[in-house]
């Protein structure tokens, strides 16, 4: 059956994909050689730690450049979830977990895409204000304070830092299992499918 060429993902959105995993990489290991000495991946723990600072900022502003990008090229149209988008959750759900049924037709994003994807920024957020108070607890001694402590701020954000390690495992799942072209689509941006074949991913 023919095949179709279209352009997936622009380069703004690979960039921030791949700059985003990158960085996400430094910033778990060197915070799990912060929060488990014995894991000295980068050596001393002062390197560690500077790595882990750096990364930090970059993955906060990495966010910030990727919001900005969202509602100023108008993707907020086809990305962010609505109300309606509750009803495809299901169907979605019931594909992946092999449950039975025809994978649903939809856009770029899915239902369940969407949903996660808008969390995962939520979640992005709340873990750089976390860190930002473990950083800076007298500027941030609010957030300190509403969370229990600081013993209770870095809780929660080696908390998180699990929560990014799962949504991460469960996405690289879903892309090799789903369709491993989808990963040339966020090297070079075009994806290729089957002409008849109307679901994107």
């Amino acid at each position: 059956m023919a095949e179709e060429r279209y352009y997936k993902h622009d380069r703004i959105e690979r960039f921030t994909h791949w700059a985003h995993m990158a960085d996400t990489v430094v910033l778990i290991l060197s915070g799990l050689q912060i929060h488990y000495p014995g894991f000295a991946v980068f050596g001393t723990m002062q390197t560690a730690r500077f790595l882990h600072i750096v990364s930090g900022y970059f993955f906060f502003f990495l966010g910030a450049l990727h919001v900005y990008f969202f509602f100023a090229l108008g993707k907020w149209k086809i990305a962010m979830p609505h109300v309606e988008d509750l009803r495809g959750i299901g169907p979605v759900l019931s594909h992946y977990l092999v449950l039975g049924g025809r994978k649903p037709d939809y856009a770029k994003y899915n239902a369940l895409q969407k949903f996660s994807y808008a969390a995962l920024f939520a979640v992005s957020f709340l873990q750089s204000v976390l860190g930002f108070a473990l950083y800076w607890p007298a500027r941030f001694a609010a957030m300190t304070a509403f969370f229990g402590g600081a013993v209770h701020v870095r809780i929660w954000h080696t908390t998180v830092m699990w929560l990014f390690l799962s949504f991460t495992a469960v996405h690289v799942y879903l892309v090799f299992t789903e369709d491993a072209r989808l990963v040339k689509a966020m090297v070079d941006g075009y994806y290729f499918r089957e002409a008849a074949d109307k679901a994107g991913s």
